[in-house]
């Protein structure tokens, strides 16, 4: 699958995940495989769905994207294009290899290998190597292995323009030196990674190398380059936007660090109707009933999507008409994002997509006491 589409969608949702914009990312996707549908592109289709699965892995809201990958399967089923087949099949491996289920993906992935390599398509060639790679970089008795895979990886890599996967093969690269010892070569490919994905626009991938780069100078007794790198990393990642590389980058950062970060996104005192936001603090919600209760409806159940009908029956307790409502609900989302969120024009805790509106599930939230407020 070339990276060349006519899918305005898609294009769009590279971009917004290449920032590590997931959550925007993943609605474009959503939207980009509408379209493909509906022009009967079903390579764009695979690469949407490619997108909208990684948008749900580093989301850590694998869940969410099952009824996509039973699609995927239906497609590689159904279809007799090997091209198609092969796309499908480092999917649903991918997929499996997420969900801990190394046998399985390891046999759609040997196919997808096989298929690709059959039809010339270097793109899903590439990808799938790198996940055979993966299943074996994390056992040390099949490190070699892992190795072997992405020497073959940057051969086919040397005569492609596909920096996301340059990116991706070092990184994980980095890991087996690491692992193996090699740490002044590990220190010096994260560093060159880390230019690369600066140059690129990965903003997806910096904290992780920086993160990274920390772990490599603990082991190599740098204390303070240790110190360092662990701090940026984890200053330059919002946990509810980007939970996944948050939780590695806990993994790697001294426990001080960790632990001095603030504890939760949101502190809220019911009774007084007083909500404090980590970056904002304590947010203004007097005279602002309807708005304070969207709030609650919304952080109670955070994850749990609400149509349009279901917010106007819920919080107006109204009938719900397109020309009454629409502009209603539009405006109070609007004026309660302006409330909670840090930067109003990247939401990270009202969301939305196609099934609704809802609150960040990553978010951390703690209700107080009003005793507990006053202390």
């Amino acid at each position: 699958m070339s990276n060349s589409t006519q899918n305005t969608s898609l294009q769009l949702a590279r971009l917004q995940h290449r920032k590590g914009a997931l959550h925007e990312a993943r609605l474009l996707s959503e939207e980009a495989m509408v379209e493909a549908s509906a022009q009967g592109l079903s390579q764009d289709w695979i690469e949407s769905a490619r997108l909208y699965f990684q948008c749900c892995h580093e989301l850590e809201e694998l869940s969410e994207a099952q009824s996509v990958i039973d699609q995927t399967l239906t497609l590689s089923r159904n279809t007799s294009d090997e091209r198609l087949q092969a796309m499908a099949e480092n999917l649903i491996g991918s997929w499996l290899l997420a969900n801990g289920k190394l046998q399985e993906s390891e046999d759609y992935i040997n196919s997808a290998i096989a298929k690709a390599t059959q039809t010339g398509d270097l793109d899903t060639l590439v990808r799938a190597l790198f996940t055979n790679a993966m299943t074996r970089a994390f056992e040390p008795a099949q490190f070699a292995q892992s190795l072997l895979q992405l020497n073959k990886l940057d051969t086919i890599l040397a005569e492609m323009d596909n920096a996301e996967m340059q990116l991706t093969s070092r990184l994980l690269r980095t890991h087996i030196f690491t692992q193996t010892g090699k740490l002044e070569a590990a220190n010096d490919l994260l560093w060159d990674c880390y230019e690369q994905a600066k140059l690129h626009g990965f903003h997806l991938l910096i904290s992780r190398i920086l993160a990274q780069m920390a772990h490599v100078n603990r082991e190599l007794g740098n204390k303070e380059a240790y110190r360092i790198y662990a701090e940026l990393a984890l200053r330059g990642t919002d946990k509810t936007r980007l939970p996944r590389v948050y939780k590695f980058i806990c993994q790697m950062c001294p426990e001080d660090i960790v632990k001095n970060a603030p504890q939760f996104d949101f502190q809220i005192d019911e009774a007084a109707r007083s909500v404090q936001e980590r970056n904002k603090g304590l947010i203004d919600f007097r005279n602002q009933h309807i708005l304070f209760d969207l709030a609650l409806l919304f952080i109670k159940k955070a994850g749990t999507r609400y149509s349009k009908e279901d917010l106007i029956e819920i919080i107006w307790q109204q009938a719900y008409d397109p020309e009454l409502h629409d502009n209603l609900i539009y405006v109070s989302i609007k004026r309660l994002r302006a409330l909670l969120e840090p930067d109003m024009e990247s939401p990270r805790y009202i969301l939305r997509d196609r099934k609704g509106y809802y609150f960040n599930p990553q978010s951390s939230v703690h209700f107080r006491q009003s005793e507990e407020a006053t202390l």
